[in-house]
């Protein structure tokens, strides 16, 4: 299953990259042209200041509302496009209905996990004496090896909202049992690279830019992490989309059988 659902999902990113950009690009370019104008607002701006600027405080609030969005109507088309074959014109700028529904749905994926990862947060502000470095480890580990792979099953509901054949969530934990670490794992292994280049431009960029304007730098970092994201956002939407096929395709084998 792990392997199938690393090729679907490369297959469907790294096949249709036009489509990418298309589902994509007006959204990052929003998304780009709000952190110039932020980075404009605190230019200047000590690093310790303890208020910011009135019209970079705004553009930060609606940086966030955009995020939120874009994310919803992206994560929408792309797998509308991924299970349906529903392609998008030049400029995808779509919120509507289904947007909405699955930004509901996926604020209640995020509350679960801030409610269940509490007792985590708990000991690791505790103070050091009360509780070693060791049990915060530990903890963390068994939040990673079992709530995420919970948690990945959950989103199971998220591409069935986007194609409005809604699911809920006791069902998508049913049909994506043995999927969830699967798909986390699936994440983990097509980001890791893309992640680690990002990095490392990142570096190379500083050094061959010593001497110029740091505003000028920023920005040449800003676009390559906004190409870099988009690739990694679909990858992440796509190892959902290829989870929700194979979850549908088994429910059905055993209906038939």
């Amino acid at each position: 299953m792990l392997k199938r659902l690393l090729s679907d999902a490369a297959s469907l990113v790294f096949g249709h990259l036009e489509t990418v950009f298309k589902v994509c690009g007006a959204w990052f370019l929003i998304q780009f042209v709000i952190s110039i104008l932020i980075l404009t607002a605190t230019t200047g701006v000590p690093a310790d200041a303890e208020t910011l600027p009135p019209a970079a405080g705004l553009l930060l609030m609606t940086s966030t509302l955009v995020a939120l969005i874009s994310s919803a109507s992206i994560s929408v088309a792309w797998h509308r496009f991924g299970l349906l074959g529903e392609r998008v014109g030049n400029i995808y700028l779509r919120f509507g209905r289904i947007e909405i529904q699955f930004i509901w749905r996926m604020l209640l994926i995020g509350l679960f996990g801030f409610a269940v990862s509490l007792p985590l947060v708990f000991v690791a502000f505790m103070p050091s004496e009360s509780a070693s470095g060791l049990a915060i480890i530990a903890l963390v580990l068994g939040f990673a090896l079992v709530i995420m792979p919970f948690l990945m099953r959950l989103n199971l509901v998220l591409p069935a909202t986007a194609i409005e054949r809604p699911i809920g969530f006791g069902e998508a934990l049913r049909i994506g049992k043995g999927l969830g670490w699967r798909m986390l794992l699936a994440i983990v292994v097509l980001s890791l690279p893309f992640v680690l280049v990002t990095m490392g431009l990142q570096w190379a960029l500083t050094v061959v830019s010593i001497g110029l304007p740091a505003l000028f730098i920023q920005i040449k970092v800003m676009i390559l992490n906004v190409l870099l994201q988009i690739i990694v956002t679909v990858l992440g939407i796509s190892v959902i989309t290829a989870g929700y096929r194979m979850a549908m395709e088994r429910q059905t084998q055993s209906a038939q059988s």
